[in-house]
């Protein structure tokens, strides 16, 4: 293929991710919006939830003052404002998510924008066919890997929280004719429901915090990696030893983003393949350098026999990680290890 038409190609690629950047910020805007409205209307509805509430205490207090349609009519009317309540929420997780989603998508398109444009840079200035086409191999890699994880993010909201929502409507739809029939079996399951509802917030949150962990942007890298090491350690029982020296500031949003999944990669390797009681995660800064040593005590592996076996789960992890640090962040990485000798992986980034 001529050099001007990959040339072309790498151009048009570079303008159509960024109008969908374009598209990405304009429902970005509307989501904030959305998610501020819902906000006031929750706490709105939630006082409204607990003025009823102390009318049902009231009622149960003075049980002899009211008659049989005025207790059904506070109970009706209770549960009406706590299913609404819950549906709100339910609401504002999903939209929770979706900006999550978007926020995730828009650190992804400057990562690759960004690329694509130090890529036109450098053919630029070096006319070589190999510069060129070693640059459309690193491109298609880069995007090929993230649209395997907008299918794996996918395959997670189908089974996970979406499969919980439809069950959820269901019973909702259970509690509805209940009313009419059952009083004490229908509060039996609308406490079940509440139960049911919560742990669905519960794995949507889970779910969240694996795609964008919303305190990447509140709170920074050094605040998140350390809630996802306790988390991360707790539900895998792993020892994980967090160590940052000489970093307590902030990067830019991509920096932070791919350092967090390569360490997070990196765990995720440890606990499928190493079959480790340790691990310890290591970020230095030393000059204009940022260093991250991850290590482990587990069983090691043969470096050399793996990395030749494309098909291994193992090596398609390296290679994830090799392409965070090398294609994203313009560093080195390196990689140590030996059967019965645990695993060392290394990254040197330089500072932007």
């Amino acid at each position: 293929m001529a050099n001007t038409e990959i040339q072309s190609r790498i151009e048009a690629t570079r303008d159509a991710y960024r109008e969908e950047q374009e598209r990405n910020r304009r429902e970005l805007n509307e989501i904030e919006v959305l998610l501020r409205q819902s906000a006031g209307d929750i706490e709105k509805l939630s006082q409204r939830e607990l003025s009823v509430s102390n009318r049902i205490r009231d009622l149960e207090v003075n049980l002899e003052k009211y008659n049989k349609s005025e207790i059904k009519n506070f109970y009706n009317a209770a549960q009406e404002v706590q299913m609404r309540l819950q549906m709100m929420r339910g609401q504002y997780e999903q939209q929770q998510f979706r900006q999550a989603s978007l926020r995730t998508r828009q650190s992804q398109l400057s990562d690759i924008i960004e690329l694509l444009e130090a890529v036109l840079d450098l053919n630029s200035s070096s006319r070589g066919s190999t510069t060129i086409d070693n640059s459309e191999d690193i491109i298609s890699n880069i995007i090929q890997a993230q649209e395997k994880e907008r299918l794996r993010i996918s395959l997670q909201m189908h089974d996970g929280p979406a499969q919980s929502m439809s069950n959820l409507v269901l019973r909702v739809e259970i509690c509805q004719r209940l009313l009419d029939i059952d009083l004490d079996q229908a509060r039996a399951e609308l406490s079940s429901l509440k139960t049911a509802i919560n742990t669905t917030l519960q794995d949507t949150r889970k779910l969240i915090f694996d795609l964008r962990p919303m305190t990447l942007d509140d709170l920074g890298l050094v605040a998140t990696l350390r809630r996802f090491v306790s988390q991360f350690g707790e539900k895998h029982n792993l020892d994980v030893n967090l160590m940052i020296q000489n970093f307590d500031g902030r990067l830019p949003s991509h920096y932070e983003v791919t350092i967090f999944r390569f360490i997070q990669e990196a765990l995720n390797n440890i606990v499928n393949h190493a079959n480790a009681n340790q691990a310890r995660v290591l970020i230095d800064i030393t000059g204009e350098i940022l260093q991250i040593v991850i290590e482990d005590d587990g069983q090691g592996f043969d470096v050399e026999n793996t990395l030749a076996d494309r098909s291994k789960r193992r090596n398609m992890g390296i290679a994830s990680m090799r392409q965070q640090v090398e294609a994203l962040l313009r560093g080195e990485f390196g990689i140590e290890s030996a059967i019965g000798r645990g695993t060392r992986v290394v990254a040197s980034v330089p500072l932007p």
